[in-house]
């Protein structure tokens, strides 16, 4: 007699998820130490679950498996159904519930015949799903780090501890181009400042040469405006943390570099974009010293 399932820590580890998680991301922290078989079903109801539906726990005379119920698609749901069933219904009551009863039987045997399949398909994609995940950490190596460095010819100053950051957002970089949000959120992450983002129109020059014959209606008219406006975002860090580095916050700066580097490959190409810091007002005050911007007008110091 088999044994009912019962719930256990795997499944914990799934509930105390706040979101959905892709299968395949969840089970490959889990390969090595638990039995794990899967079960392909409820395809046509994606769009009202999650990628997993549930995980219950046999206990075997050895030990425990595991099974996953996965929300994908399955051989049983790919092939016609043709394969799997005969339809010689005559319309009877009885006779058609008896026959969907026969269906319901059918298709658990082809599921379960297509299992072992599906099982060894479904393991392949969590070995590359593994191999993705270690490639994505590798990026914040330091080796790593310098070959990229010297393949894209990136300063070899910049901080370490930020590129690396930097670099592993790199894979993600095509979900957020375009989204000033997101791209504020990934800065805020990456330097540990909060930055907010203000919008402004700036306004394009009229550069079109004229030619020396004016022509009605073609490159000249009685009364013509011509007036061009692009959207520019101005990212403004806000009371910057390490006033020990304030120089790295001015333009050609690590910290503006880095902000720049990573501005060019998210904001839009017709956009433009500026960089801005603050200064926590607590923190200004009007002194003279020999060290340098230690008593700059509007960075490090102000007037009352």
């Amino acid at each position: 007699m088999q044994q009912k399932p019962i719930n256990n820590d795997l499944k914990e580890e799934l509930n105390n998820l706040d979101f959905d998680i892709k299968a395949e991301t969840f089970f490959i922290n889990f390969l090595d130490d638990y039995k794990i078989h899967y079960k392909f079903q409820d395809f046509f109801e994606r769009g009202y679950g999650k990628d997993i539906k549930d995980i219950k726990t046999s206990n075997g005379a050895i030990s425990k498996t595991h099974y996953a119920y996965l929300t994908k698609l399955s051989f049983y749901d790919i092939f016609p159904e043709i394969i799997f069933h005969t339809s010689n219904s005559t319309g009877h009551t009885q006779e058609m519930v008896d026959h969907y009863k026969e269906r319901k039987k059918q298709e658990a045997y082809a599921k379960d015949f297509f299992q072992p399949l599906e099982n060894e398909l479904f393991n392949y994609l969590l070995d590359t799903e593994k191999q993705e995940t270690e490639i994505t950490s590798a990026l914040g190596d330091r080796e790593f780090l310098i070959l990229l460095n010297k393949i894209w010819d990136i300063d070899q100053s910049l901080p370490y501890d930020i590129m690396a950051k930097v670099f592993k957002f790199i894979p993600f970089i095509h979900k957020i181009s375009g989204n000033i949000k997101a791209i504020a959120y990934m800065l805020e992450h990456i330097f540990n400042e909060k930055i907010t983002i203000t919008e402004t129109p700036v306004y394009i020059n009229d550069t079109t040469v004229v030619d020396n014959e004016l022509r009605l209606g073609d490159n000249f008219a009685l009364k013509a405006l011509n007036v061009t406006y692009l959207k520019k975002y101005i990212f403004t860090i806000n009371n910057i943390k390490n006033l020990n580095s304030i120089t790295d916050y001015f333009e050609n700066g690590k910290i503006n570099k880095i902000i720049s580097l990573f501005l060019n490959y998210t904001i839009p190409f017709e956009n433009d974009f500026e960089i801005l810091f603050t200064i926590a007002p607590s923190k200004q005050a009007f002194v003279l010293d020999d060290k340098p911007y230690t008593g700059r007008v509007n960075i490090s110091t102000k007037l009352a």
